[in-house]
């Protein structure tokens, strides 16, 4: 498991910075409901739907 899929399982809150090379600002991306986005160029990661879906019920379930 990659650093970040670690961190974003292991860690709350935790969200990848912006994948876009092009990108100026790089910040940290939030995450959209189904992927992570970047608020400054719109740039979408692409984990897969096992991995997002693990994502939500490790941080998004009903309290």
């Amino acid at each position: 498991m990659s650093i970040v899929r670690e961190n974003l399982i292991t860690q709350k809150g935790y969200t990848p910075y912006c994948g876009d090379p092009q990108c100026k600002t790089k910040p940290r991306s939030s995450f959209n409901g189904e992927q992570f986005e970047c608020p400054h160029c719109g740039w979408e990661s692409y984990f897969e739907p096992e991995f997002i879906q693990a994502y939500k019920d490790k941080w998004h379930t009903a309290d």
